[in-house]
């Protein structure tokens, strides 16, 4: 697309439904996820204020009537400050005559001013002047622009924003965040549109519980009883490795705050990117910028190099993709945009990434991070998110998103870690409980003045499964996405309740057994060979029709060419590989 074709005007005035159900009342504000209307809180103590020329928001005095002094707590982007409202007007109609009136105002230095919401994670959610619309397939590009005139004053800044077909993102000229908000919702509502939303800022955190560093031992990779677990509740990752050690073509992206560029034990790809406001290639910018380093070592730390220990792919890389900006308290929160996570899918696109790892809980659900995430791994992609340390039956976003692998965290013992969340969506559980990992160097890390760092979390089961994945691809790259789920499905050892469970998901993800379906899927026992011990499991799975149900995953393992059934196909090619004593 030519630079002219970027910015289209849009003269049509904006349209806003103040009785329509897509517009809110002051009582019961909303936003649409895809077709679904979902609540928003309205926080009444605080204003969103955007400058127009490029200073610094926070301590910049602006002109608004009923704002006071900045708020004590400020989100990490320059150009961006909350206001406090003055106690006497602190109530939803008081809160939008404000933004109205200030939208309207004389003040040249005043962008935008948006009211605050509270997300998810109870931190604040602020609306953008950006809105990003996904039409149906069927809407050709000159039909999206004259639906987007009719409804929206302003700039189409991009159309196939984040390289994804028939979505825009739009530049409102309105500077009254409620105005936005609404027109976005009334969008959202025609059938022509599979979604729309501002493009919020919102909070959330990584999924992070530091511990103890004096324990120096991958207990994750292959447990000894070394840290008083029990012997053998690992990834079984010695023996995946006599299979592969990961492949340099499969690159993991690691969805975070930045990855120490420099660090002498990782294997990356190198530059990354920086989605967020702050810019640079993908390595931390601020000094709180530290959790990225540790996630992509769980997968990349170089093996037999002499130094610290090893991830589970050394061989494969990871790339970092900085889309948060950490809170400057190290607390281990962050800020973000919901077009940062759909620019930082793209570029994963863009570099042929086949996995992505995002150990974060988001403070908002977003219809265009989900549909991005949905047709990247349509398109070959595998993702892996962190389930939550809230200890809740509910997982988190992201998460939660269908196309989007769901951790959980275990202990040394192999049972669930007390802070991991479980429940509906819930599908893999790893280690995450005292993970050996790299740090950022220097004094600022986990462990200061160390390059390593013991740490907890399922921010670290996350990677660690994710890492499964990427030694799956590598050793057959023709995989499809739901293919590798399927080898680790079948491949992980059962916890809790028999088959799938939302305890554990489908349970403890063993790198050797996942490998093992697609090396020699006829050796169903995973014991290396092809034996009578197959062939009992074999028979007793025979003319079962239903291979496609979820539920049936392992039952239908005598499934070897995958085609939902097992039946003479399946005994041919077992038959082949009957007396294999070592599978080929």
């Amino acid at each position: 697309m030519s630079i002219a074709s970027r910015f289209v005007p849009i003269a049509a005035p904006l349209i806003v439904l103040a009785g329509s159900a897509g517009a809110a009342s002051p009582a019961g504000f909303t936003y649409r996820y895809f077709k679904e209307s979902r609540p928003l809180a309205l926080d009444v103590s605080r204003v969103a204020v955007f400058r127009a020329d490029g200073v610094a928001a926070r301590g910049v005095g602006v002109s608004i009537d009923g704002l006071a002094a900045p708020a004590d707590t400020q989100l990490p982007i320059l150009t961006l400050a909350l206001l406090n409202v003055a106690e006497a007007r602190r109530n939803a109609s008081a809160v939008r005559s404000i933004v109205s009136a200030a939208g309207t105002g004389a003040d040249a230095s005043v962008e935008f001013v948006s009211p605050v919401f509270l997300g998810d994670d109870g931190g604040p959610l602020v609306v953008t002047r950006d809105v990003l619309i996904g039409f149906e397939p069927s809407i050709a590009p000159a039909q999206a622009r004259a639906i987007v005139s009719q409804h929206l004053d302003g700039v189409i800044l991009d159309e196939a924003f984040g390289d994804s077909p028939g979505v825009y993102r739009v530049r409102a000229t309105s500077r009254d965040g409620f105005e936005v908000l609404a027109a976005a919702n009334a969008i959202a509502d025609l059938q022509e549109v599979r979604f729309a939303e501002p493009d919020m800022i919102f909070t959330g955190r990584s999924e992070l519980v530091p511990t103890d560093p004096q324990f120096i031992n991958q207990w994750a990779l292959r447990n000894t009883a070394q840290l008083g677990g029990i012997a053998g509740q690992d990834m079984n990752a010695v023996k995946a490795w006599d299979i592969t050690t990961g492949s340099s073509s499969i690159i993991t992206v690691i969805i975070d705050v930045g990855v120490d560029p420099t660090h002498p034990d990782l294997n990356q790809r190198l530059p990354g990117v920086d989605t967020t406001s702050d810019g640079g290639a993908g390595e931390p910018f601020n000094a709180c910028d530290k959790h990225g380093t540790a996630v992509a070592g769980c997968i990349s730390m170089s093996l037999n190099n002499g130094v610290g220990g090893t991830g589970l792919a050394p061989g494969t890389r990871t790339a970092s993709a900085r889309t948060f900006i950490s809170s400057l308290n190290c607390d281990g929160s962050w800020s973000s945009s919901a077009s940062w996570t759909v620019s930082t899918l793209a570029f994963a696109e863009s570099i042929g990434a086949r996995v992505t790892n995002n150990s974060n809980y988001y403070g908002f659900t977003s219809s265009t991070i989900s549909d991005k995430y949905n047709s990247t791994k349509a398109n070959g992609m595998v993702h892996f998110a962190s389930a939550g340390n809230n200890g809740t039956g509910a997982i988190s976003y992201p998460s939660s998103i269908a196309s989007v692998n769901s951790i959980a965290a275990l202990n040394v013992n192999g049972a669930r870690a007390s802070f991991s969340q479980f429940g509906t969506g819930l599908d893999f559980s790893a280690p995450g409980v005292n993970v050996y990992s790299t740090d950022i160097q220097g004094t600022g890390g986990y462990d200061s003045g160390s390059n390593y760092a013991f740490v907890s979390g399922t921010s670290f089961a996350s990677p660690l499964s994710a890492a499964v994945a990427a030694l799956v691809l590598s050793y057959k790259p023709s995989l499809t996405a739901a293919q590798v789920e399927r080898a680790m499905q079948q491949g992980a050892r059962d916890l809790g309740a028999a088959g799938y469970d939302t305890g554990f998901g489908w349970g403890f993800v063993d790198a050797y057994r996942s490998l093992e379906r697609v090396r020699c899927p006829a050796d169903i026992s995973f014991d290396g060979q092809v034996d009578d011990a197959d062939f009992v499991f074999f028979a007793n799975s025979y003319n079962i029709l239903l291979c496609t149900d979820p539920t049936m995953i392992r039952v239908c393992a005598a499934d070897i060419n995958g085609d939902g059934l097992v039946d003479d196909s399946d005994f041919v090619l077992f038959a082949g590989a009957y007396d294999a004593l070592l599978c080929p």
